[in-house]
């Protein structure tokens, strides 16, 4: 097993050294098995293609270490951590969004963040919570992906403090639009 994650690991450097110069579409899994010094069976043993190494690299470097640290998602310290570690590679994580589609690191950040937005929602809510909860996502990915593709890309925790700004603006303007009474102390 530990053989297993070395190889992957190794792959997933290649690969980040590859997007170091180059966008993603114009990477092949021969240029990975090149530089990696593997042949294509190996990188087939390990992934069924670049979109999944993607996917791992992602899981491997945020979603696992994040989760291991802070239980879940639904806190300020876990989005922090996440939006920080993607400023730190930025350059990495800008070609990697820029990606779109049912493999692209787009839809599954954005599947990942659904369970967390409908959580904070919670279980009392007389309405079907997935528009929402889909809306609340492709939300909060456009703007990570707004955020790295600016130069330079603001601080971590200037983004941070926009995306809380904004959300706390936009829940209250959508509430006096529909005539909806906002608890503030929810806010």
């Amino acid at each position: 097993m530990a053989n297993n994650v070395l190889t992957k690991t190794a792959i997933a450097n290649c690969m980040k050294d590859l997007m170091e110069n180059h966008p993603f579409n114009k990477i092949s899994v021969s240029d990975i098995c090149r530089d990696c010094n593997i042949n294509r069976k190996t990188f087939y043993y390990h992934f069924s293609d670049k979109y999944e190494l993607l996917i791992w690299i992602f899981e491997t470097d945020i979603i696992s270490p994040t989760i291991e640290t802070y239980s879940t998602f639904d806190n300020f310290e876990a989005a922090g951590a996440l939006v920080t570690y993607l400023y730190h590679n930025k350059t990495f994580y800008r070609k990697a969004f820029e990606l779109s589609g049912p493999n692209s690191l787009r839809d599954y950040l954005a599947k990942a963040l659904k369970p967390t937005i409908e959580k904070v929602f919670g279980d009392d809510v007389d309405y079907d919570i997935l528009p929402i909860s889909d809306a609340f996502s492709d939300f909060i990915v456009s703007a990570l992906l707004r955020w790295l593709s600016h130069y330079p890309v603001a601080t971590p925790d200037a983004f941070m403090d926009q995306l809380i700004s904004a959300g706390t603006v936009l829940s209250i303007k959508l509430s006096s639009i529909l005539h909806f009474p906002i608890d503030r102390n929810l806010i």
